[in-house]
């Protein structure tokens, strides 16, 4: 950052304590930098270096609300900047819902949740750890004839908020990813996988060596799917899959959607969404964790919260203005932070073991939940299980369900906790649900 965080504030501060006091203002300042390597085939490819500033103005007039942004932090920009704002609002029509946060709002700056490990490297170094991890893929077998490289990316973000009715917070985060993509031929037949790892703690990421051979064991598993005939029988979701349907479910209770009417769970507080196993919570504060945050968009203080207890749905994620909408109160939810799944029955790491007869999905193509009316339908990749064993990958056929079915039905989750979301799962196994194949 060119000024530091109590620089920042206070010169911001100061403007919003001499700007009109019958308007509301919020002020959201980020700064991000960082470095993207690409190597293919022992050779650099890209390297990108990158150090953005931005400040986002919100001013409310009359319930009519404008935004305006600028990367140019001058006080000439800024003011500029603020009566863009200004002029956006006046163009609009009043909104009775529109209006600020003026509870629970963050009062501190700096504040460190344990999410923000700086580390320096020089060129060689990332070249060096993206053409290892490449290597690693191209050398563990013979059947990987090709590579689409390997990348690494680091970022280090740096928050800050102020609004007219008092809050200020400010904290920063890095985040550290290396992947790998390579493709597997054999007998003619080529398929493409990946593997990645992104931590906010680089010592916490996988070994640029296991990165690549995991995502050549991946591309490799795939080759030679077969179809498989239509029918009824236990999935298993592997981890980054359940991270999706999780992923759904959440945008399903979110406020923005419950007011629209536009979500299978409008009205559905205090009902049983899930199997009585099931319990979800948001944990806003975890070490090293890629979703922590002390405050939400909005500058509201965040707190944990169980989202779906024995199976009961206990809250919608809800913003200031949606909660306005719905008559209720905000639950810091402008996004959401660490989401934690979790079963109440004894969660394995190895799933496969307990079916007898099933499909592995480890991949799914096209965007078919339908939150309107929760309807689930998509095409799938995955492995054939006989006996509590992988038997063979099968490609070219869908599943189908509604939502509400597949949470009902999610009998067992595992302990393979997926690392590489704020969403924190294991993998889940849905009994009786159709697959479509010949």
């Amino acid at each position: 950052m060119s000024e530091n965080f109590e620089d920042i504030s206070l010169r911001l501060k100061n403007i919003i304590d001499c700007l009109d006091k019958n308007k509301e203002y919020e002020f959201h300042f980020n700064s991000a930098s960082g470095t993207d390597v690409t190597s293919r085939f022992g050779d650099l490819e890209n390297i990108q270096y990158h150090n953005d500033e931005s400040l986002t103005v919100t001013c409310i007039d009359g319930k009519k609300k404008g935004i305006a942004s600028t990367n140019n932090l001058s006080g000439e920009s800024i003011d500029s900047t603020i009566k863009k704002s200004e002029t956006i609002a006046s163009f609009l029509e009043p909104d009775d819902y529109q209006g600020l946060p003026c509870e629970n709002l963050i009062n501190k700056l700096n504040i460190d949740c344990d999410i923000n490990f700086p580390k320096q490297f020089t060129t060689d170094e990332l070249i060096n750890m993206t053409v290892e991890c490449e290597k690693s893929a191209l050398d563990y077998d013979n059947k990987i004839k090709n590579s689409e490289g390997s990348e690494y990316a680091y970022s280090q973000s740096n928050n800050l908020i102020l609004n007219s009715h008092g809050a200020v917070g400010s904290y920063s985060s890095t985040s550290y990813t290396l992947s790998c993509v390579v493709i597997a031929e054999d007998n003619g037949l080529k398929e493409r996988d990946y593997a990645y790892s992104t931590r906010r703690n680089f010592e916490k990421t996988d070994s640029a060596k296991i990165i690549g051979e995991l995502s050549a064991e991946k591309a490799i598993s795939r080759l030679g799917a077969k179809s498989i005939s239509t029918q009824k029988c236990p999935v298993i979701l592997t981890p980054e899959l359940s991270v999706g349907l999780f992923s759904s479910f959440l945008s399903a209770i979110n406020g923005n959607n419950i007011y629209k009417k536009n979500s299978f769970l409008i009205d559905r507080l205090g009902e049983k969404i899930f199997s009585n196993h099931i319990n979800i919570s948001e944990i806003p504060i975890v070490e090293e964790g890629l979703g922590t945050r002390p405050f939400d968009a909005e500058g509201v203080k965040t707190y944990s919260k169980q989202i779906i207890s024995d199976g009961v749905l206990d809250t919608y994620l809800l913003d200031t203005y949606s909660a306005k909408q719905l008559n209720l109160k905000s639950t810091a939810n402008s996004g959401y932070s660490n989401i934690q799944i979790r079963s109440s029955k004894p969660m394995s790491d190895n799933l496969i073991e307990s079916i007898d007869s099933g499909v592995l999905i480890t991949e799914m193509m096209g965007s078919g939940a339908n939150l309107l009316t929760g309807d689930y339908s998509r095409g799938a990749f995955g492995y054939l299980i006989e006996k509590g064993k992988i038997s063979h990958p099968v490609t070219n056929f869908t599943i189908a369900s509604n939502m509400l079915d597949m949470f009902k039905n999610i009998d067992e989750i595992g302990c393979d906790f997926y690392g590489n979301s704020k969403i924190n799962c294991g993998s889940v196994l849905i009994k009786d649900m159709t697959i479509g194949g010949n």
